[in-house]
């Protein structure tokens, strides 16, 4: 484990009482599916690296759009139709993120609108 996720949990699971005190003044924020720009996937064929970054810039603009901030975002869900390229994807998440990356799932799709590589979904939560 790298150390970049910290949990905090005052509620430790007891036989009679499951179910643990949660703050409450949290709203989940999820966000539509966001692809490359088009123009970046049909004529060139960029790289999947590069695909990566033009769908975090359009999750960074609807985050922001919807009034929270890029550090706020906890997951997403990259849907890629190269899975030998995994290491080109989390290559741009660890140039676009700094030191606060959020939890990321990679799922093998055949095929992508636009012929993108890739497909970023997020969720982030209002405080």
């Amino acid at each position: 484990m790298n150390g970049d996720a910290i949990r905090y949990e005052s509620d430790q699971f007891k036989a009679t009482a499951g179910y643990g005190a949660r703050k409450r003044n949290l709203q989940l924020v999820f966000f539509d599916a966001q692809y490359p720009e088009p123009e970046q996937t049909t004529d060139s064929l960029p790289s999947v690296e590069s695909q990566t970054m033009s769908a975090l810039e359009r999750v960074e603009a609807a985050v922001e759009r919807s009034g929270i901030d890029l550090d706020d975002v906890l997951r997403t869900t990259v849907y890629t139709t190269d899975l030998d390229r995994i290491d080109a994807i989390e290559s741009a998440y660890d140039a676009y993120f700094d030191a606060r990356r959020p939890a990321m799932t990679v799922v093998g799709v055949s095929e992508l609108p636009n012929d993108a590589a890739v497909q970023i979904e997020a969720t982030g939560v209002k405080r």
